[in-house]
Formats: structure tokens, C-alpha cells, sequence
């Protein structure tokens, strides 16, 4: 399985994900969409890394439907709206 490093995301005005950007392709934006899937199927396994720790992205659900979480510490916040945007 393939392991891709998430280094930026574009989101939307209310903090969900649209487009993730990885280390391993700069500058080509995957949908989250495509990157839901890819988790799905166990296509790609996707990470975000930080100085101290790196985080598995996960795929979960709510009332609006599916997105795209990281969860690095014991916060609510999804620690992917912390990356730089793209």
C-alpha cells in the first residue's frame, strides 16, 4: 500500500477539506473525494506529519456526509485544518 504525506489542504469557508496536496506530487491536488476512496479500497494510506509525531488521515462521517480527518492529539480540532493552505 502506498503511504502519501499530506503537506496542504484547500477548504472550504466552514473547515471542510476540498483538496489535499502531497509530498510525493507538489502542486496536484487530489479531491478528497478521490482521497476517501483511495482509504476505502486500501489504495493509499495518507499521513500528516508534524516535528514530534505524524498522524493517519481517516475517513469519517457526519450528519453532512464523509470528510477527511487527522487527529494528532486528544483536541475535537481536525488537525488537517492546520496545514498551509494550497
Amino acid at each position: 500500500m502506498t503511504v502519501r504525506r499530506i503537506t496542504a489542504t484547500r477548504k472550504t469557508p466552514s473547515g471542510y477539506v476540498t483538496h489535499v496536496d502531497c509530498e510525493d506530487q507538489p502542486g496536484v491536488l487530489v479531491a478528497a473525494a478521490d482521497a476517501i476512496l483511495d482509504i476505502e479500497v486500501g489504495q493509499c494510506t495518507y499521513v500528516v506529519s508534524w516535528p514530534t509525531r505524524r498522524a493517519t488521515v481517516m475517513h469519517v462521517t457526519d450528519a453532512g456526509g464523509g470528510y477527511l480527518r487527522a487527529d494528532l492529539d486528544d483536541s475535537p480540532r481536525n488537525n488537517l485544518l492546520d496545514l498551509p493552505d494550497c
